[in-house]
């Protein structure tokens, strides 16, 4: 009997969450998730979820680990490693936190925000690992429950009716292994998981695609303390978002030299905005969610990252200067 592919998916947040979830139906696949913030309440109530996709449930992972030591004292080796931690280069390495982990063979997919995420994966992994850059299309968001009495009752996962991975080798090389192993793992995630997933050459394409929506509403969102709805229809947040989009779309097309693909129908500021509008359940950006917890922000991937190309490309982005500022400013009130 074949064995079966073992997976570990770190980070439980929004991102992990679902996809471990989605992954868990597998007959083929086995799921180890590890989270160190969420590890208290999923080990003890599990993962509530809302999906307009794919039903509500509650996900109670098999394997469940804090940290990278007890993850592989579970299971020696892993096929897959999916990295779902928040960007934060500036804060720690996350390519660190996962190098106990990687083995001979190991494939590491990135479902990390923001521009420039490979390059630490890159480098200490780039010449012995495949490394494959993962771009999710997909609404979901944790949200703070409310039990009877109107009392916080932890937090649940909130999924909209839509979810798309689109994926890219960031080696210079790979192998026709490395890529029957990813076209493994997606069809797995398609047939078990519902998860639309496709592997592109031009995935920086793909990376700035998402870019127009998160560089722009997750920094405006800290500023106005208003969901992605909200903000839309607000005169002065709505003109700041088509600002800063404008300008990623500019930084974009000069990096990859060309249009970007458009997805969801997002080809300018507009349409970007008119898809918000269309989101049936309210969206909380990431960021907005760890300012108002006092926790640090993704501002070097999402907005330092894109700033320097901007610069080295000599596109003007005063909007997303301003934003970087403000938001150093706002996690520098922390402390005080």
């Amino acid at each position: 009997m074949e064995s079966k592919s073992r997976v570990l998916v770190v980070g439980g947040g929004a991102i992990g969450g679902l996809l471990a979830w989605r992954l868990s139906h597998s007959t083929t696949h086995t799921v180890s998730l590890l989270c160190r913030s969420t590890y208290n309440q999923i080990k003890s109530h599990g993962i509530p979820i809302t999906s307009l996709q794919y039903g509500n449930a509650t996900y109670h992972p098999e394997s469940l680990h804090r940290t990278i030591d007890d993850a592989i004292a579970h299971a020696t080796s892993f096929d897959y490693i999916l990295v779902t931690l928040k960007a934060l280069p500036n804060i720690y390495d996350s390519s660190e936190v996962i190098s106990k982990a990687v083995g001979p063979g190991t494939m590491i997919l990135l479902f990390q925000n923001g521009i420039g995420v490979e390059e630490p994966f890159l480098k200490r992994f780039g010449k012995g690992n495949p490394v494959v850059s993962c771009v999710s299309f997909v609404s979901v968001c944790k949200e703070n429950r409310e039990e009877e009495g109107g009392r916080l009752g932890g937090w649940r996962l909130r999924h909209g009716g839509f979810t798309m991975v689109v994926a890219g080798f960031a080696n210079e090389q790979h192998t026709n292994e490395d890529l029957q192993k990813l076209h493994n793992l997606f069809a797995e995630f398609q047939r078990s998981g519902g998860i639309d997933c496709s592997i592109k050459s031009d995935i920086q394409v793909y990376r700035w695609q998402k870019q127009i929506l998160n560089g722009s509403t997750n920094p405006v969102s800290v500023l106005s303390r208003l969901s992605c709805q909200e903000m839309v229809r607000h005169k002065r947040y709505r003109r700041m978002l088509e600002d800063v989009m404008a300008e990623i779309f500019a930084v974009a097309e000069s990096v990859i030299k060309g249009k970007l693909p458009g997805t969801n129908g997002i080809v300018d500021p507009p349409a970007a905005i008119s898809y918000i509008e269309g989101i049936e359940a309210p969206v909380y950006t990431s960021m907005l969610e760890d300012s108002l917890n006092k926790r640090h922000m993704e501002t070097e991937v999402i907005l330092k990252n894109p700033i320097d190309l901007a610069e080295k490309h000599g596109v003007a982005v005063p909007h997303m200067r301003a934003l970087y500022e403000s938001l150093l400013k706002i996690e520098q009130a922390y402390e005080k």
